[in-house]
């Protein structure tokens, strides 16, 4: 919740505590006696990641690991039909700060000019404005990291989405409306070959959705952004990303290593215990 003081939920809710996430930089407030005894009401908490498990434990709170609700979204959304569209949704870009690094990404606008420029037109940097140098020096980084593991043409003919580009409060001032604009993004990575993000609410939802997903992990996160992966990323196929050094398996991905890429299966169960739980609670 981005506004904690609302907890806890009002005693009119009758809740069903499943994919339950505290955030590292929250957990002080959670300690609070009236959250732990709200809590103790509604035993066991279901927990999203690792964290949220060992620090209810912690506060002698009954809790297990449920994975994230998310993972459900293929009981409606399954496509047997794959295209050949490969996303990239919110790629993780390391924006290169020290003189070498910057003067090294100049330099690879200059010998890429037609490439970087044509990816500009599409790609979304979600951290960027409109600026047009900014703009152009972030897809320059893009190209410069992510061209020494995959190939041109996918890098070219991918197609670049945010989830949280400033133009969907244009398009979709409504919470209905953002959620058919979630729904429609779902269909899309539904009939998906291949999904690359940063994004844990693009990847799980592929993983759901029986979708091939490669995961793009910063190694450099802070422990309120690493607490909210830890234990969920180990479902995924991983590229990580340590200061714009990008390493998946120690070899580059070409069009033969996408067609023999799968998701791993170890989420099944966590989802199959998710809508069994739910589906109890409901009935009941």
């Amino acid at each position: 919740m981005h506004k904690p003081q609302n907890w806890p939920p009002s005693s009119k809710i009758i809740p069903l505590f499943v994919a339950f996430h505290i955030n590292s930089a929250y957990k002080e407030f959670f300690k609070k006696k009236s959250s732990i005894d709200y809590l103790k009401q509604y035993e066991p908490i279901g927990c999203r990641d690792p964290y949220t498990l060992e620090f209810l434990k912690s506060q002698n709170v009954k809790a297990y690991f449920s994975a994230c609700l998310t993972l459900t979204l293929g009981e409606k959304y399954t496509s047997i039909e794959k295209g050949e569209n490969i996303y990239f949704v919110d790629p993780y870009v390391y924006y290169c700060i020290s003189l070498s690094e910057i003067v090294n990404t100049l330099f690879s606008y200059i010998f890429n000019f037609r490439c970087i420029n044509s990816l500009a037109k599409k790609f979304v940097p979600y951290k960027m404005e409109k600026n047009l140098i900014r703009r152009i020096y972030g897809v320059s980084c893009f190209y410069r990291q992510y061209s020494k593991v995959f190939p041109k043409n996918i890098l070219l003919n991918a197609r670049y989405i945010s989830h949280i580009s400033k133009e969907y409060r244009e398009r979709c001032p409504t919470e209905r409306e953002l959620l058919k604009e979630a729904e429609r993004l779902i269909i899309n990575y539904s009939k998906a070959k291949l999904v690359i993000t940063s994004r844990i609410h693009c990847a799980l939802p592929c993983l759901g959705i029986g979708t091939n997903v490669i995961f793009v992990k910063d190694a450099n996160l802070d422990e309120s952004n690493a607490s909210r992966l830890n234990g969920l990323t180990s479902f995924f196929n991983i590229l990580d990303s340590r200061k714009g050094i990008l390493s998946y398996n120690n070899k580059k991905v070409n069009y033969e290593t996408i067609l023999n890429l799968h998701n791993d299966n170890s989420w099944e169960k966590y989802s199959d215990d998710l809508k069994r739980r739910c589906s109890e609670f409901v009935n009941s």
